[in-house]
């Protein structure tokens, strides 16, 4: 009769030496995490001058591996952190895309994608439009992009719709920073108001907005103000010459991939997002900003911007946040049914010091549902909503950042 206990403590034993077997490899696997810091190639800022910048093949972790985290911030020549109502840091934005070398010896610097081929995220966005990989702006500093272990977004495998021949696969910085140093009024500066950059109504009467048609005369500010070399008005007298060299300091977190990770895809839906259909297919037609003018001020305190944005394909919720312009009071994703997906809040500065200036949007809150605790079905409808204050505001962003896994650990 002693021999069934034995061996069902040798059953046991082994589940156990298996048991910490497994768990030695994971614990084993999470030292494996991995932190670089870079330096972007310096540019040049001047008073009241509007720089944007494309860096390409910036340093990046290189080989088949998972990024668990990217945090960015602008800082001087001397690396220290520059402050927001110095320099305003409109946005950063990191593309991913593929190399065909023999090609792109041959470009020129008129020709800079010749021989490139751009990976977009998992979002909807019509062409090239919300495309990156990674971006924020004024709310980089305290807005985490941590995601949560084991979820890591995918890199260094060839993608199957990226043809053969484009076999590098290489990153590049899209970077906007207005530097708001002795102009007239900061933040007429910072939200791209046309006058303040002396464009006028007629000067559109040629051009096309994002969506390829037409632009209006009724335009009063955004990024069509803002193009690059633009001067916002300077306090009369002030020297315009003081030229300052920045940089984009950006950290990454990430480990070798191995059948411990999770891939998860990335979403990003705009607020702006004009849905259309052609019989049942969506088109999506995202127009990447907007504005609060007294023609369109709601009535009350608050103005309030939503939209709703068929998914093609759902999955589990992982990690969400927003990137969002001042004015922001809180952005929040519902689900179809009407269920809160996600509520976030800014963080506004209080103080002068870098990632605490007062009166802008120095981060936003995230939400980490316990994985699994919600999912988004295939065809879902979700709504985007965007709460800001009611004032007179252009140039704005409401961009909902979504992370979701098809599968769970």
């Amino acid at each position: 009769m002693k021999f069934i206990p034995e061996v069902l403590l040798l059953s046991l034993t082994i589940i156990l030496l298996q048991s910490s077997i497994i768990f030695a490899r994971q614990y084993e696997n999470s030292n494996h995490i991995k932190t670089a810091t870079f330096y972007s190639e310096q540019f040049v800022l001047e008073p009241g001058k509007v720089t944007i910048t494309d860096l390409f093949d910036i340093e990046f972790p290189r080989g088949h591996i998972g990024i668990k985290n990217f945090q960015a911030e602008l800082v001087d020549e001397h690396r220290n952190s520059l402050p927001l109502y110095e320099a305003y840091l409109h946005h950063y934005f990191v593309l991913r895309y593929f190399e065909n070398v023999t090609m792109s010896r041959q470009a020129n610097q008129s020709q800079p994608i010749y021989g490139k081929y751009f990976r977009r995220n998992d979002g909807v966005c019509q062409g090239s439009v919300n495309s990156y990989s990674w971006g924020l702006g004024v709310d980089a500093r305290k807005t985490s992009l941590e995601l949560p272990d084991p979820f890591r977004i995918e890199v260094g495998t060839h993608p199957e719709n990226v043809p053969k021949e484009y076999n590098e696969e290489k990153w590049l910085f899209n970077i906007m920073v207005i530097d708001t140093r002795g102009t007239e009024d900061k933040k007429g500066c910072t939200e791209c108001r046309c006058d303040h950059y002396n464009v006028k109504s007629e000067d559109f009467v040629s051009k096309t907005g994002i969506d390829g048609k037409p632009m209006s005369s009724d335009y009063k500010g955004g990024i069509f103000c803002c193009e690059k070399t633009s001067q916002c008005k300077l306090q009369k007298g002030y020297n315009n010459r003081q030229e300052r060299k920045a940089s984009l300091k950006y950290t990454i977190t990430w480990v070798d991939w191995d059948q411990y990770q999770v891939p998860i895809k990335f979403y990003i839906l705009d607020v702006t997002d004009q849905v259309t259909y052609n019989g049942s297919e969506p088109i999506h037609n995202c127009m990447v900003e907007y504005s609060i003018t007294p023609q369109n001020t709601d009535i009350g305190h608050y103005h309030i911007k939503r939209t709703k944005i068929p998914m093609k394909k759902g999955g589990n919720l992982i990690y969400s946040t927003a990137h969002v312009h001042p004015g922001i009071v809180n952005a929040t994703l519902y689900g179809e049914n009407g269920k809160v997906l996600c509520a976030v809040q800014p963080t506004y500065g209080t103080g002068e010091e870098p990632g605490n200036e007062k009166g802008y949007v120095v981060g936003m809150s995230g939400c980490y549902p316990k994985p699994g605790s919600i999912k988004i079905q295939d065809g879902e409808i979700l709504t985007v909503e965007f709460i800001h204050e009611n004032k007179y505001n252009t140039g704005l962003m409401g961009h909902f950042y979504v992370y979701l896994t098809e599968e769970l650990p």
